[in-house]
């Protein structure tokens, strides 16, 4: 059972803090839920069930900095193949952002960057499905890295490239 002030990853909540811990009826009996508190997203807040499957699988603790550390330096040699079908490739994409594998997710938004680049040195644009999973990949991941490193989100995407230059 986490404490109240916790602060971990949930789903695609990203960075939560637990606010409180506290008995609710929402018609199906009393329970005990945890109120958590998105920590980038302030205007919302969650209510989970203390004992739901669910959220015992979509709660990861938080990285270490030396694990966030990790993940950017090894990003260069960091490479996953394109995958040319639409349906395969969204899918492929919806599984590692679920997997919740964070390094996995790292390449994933530095395959999509790479492909845009590519794109647009042609003229063209990114798929729109392609820049949703790309833009919530990145609120994920760089929420989470701007928390453990102490920085703005905003920073993170400079962070990442002074680092590995």
């Amino acid at each position: 059972m986490l404490e109240k002030g916790h602060v971990f990853v949930y789903g695609a909540s990203g960075v939560c803090r637990v606010d409180d811990i506290c008995v609710r009826d929402y018609g199906s009996g009393k329970k005990e839920y945890y109120i958590l508190q998105p920590v980038f997203d302030l205007r919302s807040s969650l209510s989970v069930p203390v004992d739901s499957p669910v959220f015992v699988s979509r709660a990861r603790e938080l990285l270490s900095e030396a694990e966030v550390l990790e993940i950017i330096d090894t990003l260069p040699d960091s490479e996953a193949e394109w995958i040319r079908d639409d349906k395969e490739r969204i899918e492929t994409f919806r599984n590692l952002l679920e997997g919740g594998v964070r390094k996995d997710i790292a390449v994933l938004i530095r395959s999509l960057y790479l492909h845009k680049k590519e794109l647009a040195e042609r003229g063209k644009k990114l798929r729109s499905t392609d820049e949703a999973i790309m833009q919530r990949a990145e609120k994920l991941l760089y929420g989470e890295f701007a928390w453990v490193l102490g920085i703005d989100r905003k920073e993170v995407i400079n962070f990442i490239k002074n680092r590995i230059g």
